[in-house]
């Protein structure tokens, strides 16, 4: 029986939003459980920080390689520097 002003059920899983399962082996589910108790956080909030950490990193890794393909186009890179010298002034602290 449900306790008095808690959500249950079908109720409570709208509030929570939807969840699913996943699957990973025994030894990732270890580590995520062992970083749940030394944390104090549920293993879903765990999942979905790492998540986001992996997005962010994937991010700059796309970044650095495209700004890399950039600075190899000497072309390009030129107008980037043209670009910088004449914003530079507008930044009023002298940095370029």
């Amino acid at each position: 029986m449900p306790q008095k002003g808690r959500p249950s059920g079908l109720r409570r899983r709208r509030l929570l939003g939807v969840s699913t399962t996943i699957r990973v082996d025994e030894k990732t589910r270890d580590r995520f459980a062992a970083l749940s108790k030394a944390t104090g956080r549920p293993m879903t909030e765990l999942l979905d920080e790492a998540a986001d950490a992996l997005e962010r990193r994937l991010f700059f890794e796309q970044f650095s390689s495209r700004y890399a393909e950039l600075r190899g186009d000497s072309r390009a890179w030129a107008e980037i520097e043209a670009e910088r010298v004449g914003e530079s002034p507008s930044l009023g602290d002298g940095s370029r």
